[in-house]
């Protein structure tokens, strides 16, 4: 198989056109008894595009930049003419470039005259605005300044008014007449009144103990009757009420439930780099099928998986992190912070 290829395939031929790229590192990698997942590790590359290498789709590749760069890494690799295949792969993509340009054979500029009917129409619509502008812009102006001078004028008038001396308030009618029916009743009924008030001031006092912060305290002799009637001890009540315990919550802070900021597990061979924000590479490598990655640095974090079908999963600070919307055949690259 591998005479094959080598008689298939002439490096030694000037015309670099005749070259047929794929067929030669196919060639060179059988004879150094390499596969195509070993290249694929070797590259750090998928191994869709060591395939589409060997095949000719350099279409493949987000850009003939990248495929030439895979291109050049791969014959290093096997050990085959960097210069000649380079220059294969430029004539071929020389030719391809050349073949999608299409001559133009006429060219017609049209501009538009000022009597065309949409240049027309622009420019109604431009002189109607500028009218509308000179006609309403002048009335605007004047109603906002007869505004602002009438609500000026109003805090004027506010300002000027007479304070209202509220230091001796009028009696009202009824008031007043209360107040002559008051000075005329006999001394004798005025006594009585204040004794009655006085005896009820004094038995609110007894009723209600006072504490030395002024806050009632205590109970009521009504309360205490009730208390007693049915049987239970006013004097426990109120000590129950006095040694009330307070709790104290003391809010303890909870360990992250996590090891690692970024766990990931493979199902296939994958090349995995992180790198965190001082720019120090945590791992940079290929992990191999059923193994795991821990890795903890100070975000943000930055990351790139040359297989992101290897990856069977990816958490990040505990939770699952779907990095499939950073993908781009098969390599994925993004920032965790």
């Amino acid at each position: 198989m591998t005479t094959e290829f080598q008689t298939d395939v002439s490096f030694n031929d000037s015309d670099t056109a005749n070259i047929d790229i794929g067929k030669s590192l196919k060639a060179a990698r059988v004879e150094r008894h390499l596969d195509e997942r070993q290249v694929s590790t070797e590259l750090k590359i998928p191994i869709d595009q060591v395939r589409a290498l060997e095949d000719n789709q350099f279409d493949y590749f987000r850009s003939a930049t990248f495929a030439r760069g895979y291109l050049k890494g791969y014959c290093r690799l096997v050990g085959l003419d960097v210069n000649l295949m380079l220059a294969a792969f430029d004539s071929l993509t020389t030719a391809k470039s050349e073949s999608n340009i299409k001559p133009v054979d006429k060219v017609i500029n049209k501009q538009a005259g000022f009597g065309d009917p949409f240049v027309i129409l622009i420019s109604i619509v431009i002189i109607a605005v500028l009218v509308f502008l000179a006609f309403w812009w002048p009335s605007f102006s004047n109603n906002n300044s007869a505004v602002i001078e009438k609500n000026a004028a109003a805090d004027q008038g506010v300002e000027e008014q007479s304070p209202v001396d509220t230091s001796m308030p009028a009696l009202a009618p009824s008031a007043a007449s209360n107040e002559a029916a008051v000075t005329t009743e006999p001394e004798a009924s005025v006594a009585q009144d204040s004794d009655d008030a006085a005896v009820n001031k004094a038995a609110a006092e007894e009723e209600l103990p006072v504490a030395d912060n002024a806050v009632t305290t205590g109970l009521s002799a009504e309360t205490i009757a009730i208390l007693e009637k049915a049987g239970v001890n006013p004097q426990k009540v109120e000590e129950a009420t006095k040694d009330v315990p307070t709790e104290q919550v003391v809010s303890t802070p909870q360990a992250p439930l996590y090891k690692n900021d970024i766990e990931m597990a493979f199902d296939a061979d994958c090349w995995t780099e992180i790198r965190d924000s001082t720019g120090k590479i945590l791992y940079s490598g290929v992990k191999a099928a059923g193994s795991k990655l821990e890795v903890t640095g100070s975000a943000p974090y930055r990351v790139v998986i040359g297989y992101a079908r290897g990856v069977s999963s990816f958490k990040f600070k505990g939770e699952v992190y779907d990095f499939s919307s950073y993908t781009h055949k098969d390599l994925a690259r993004f920032e965790l912070k």
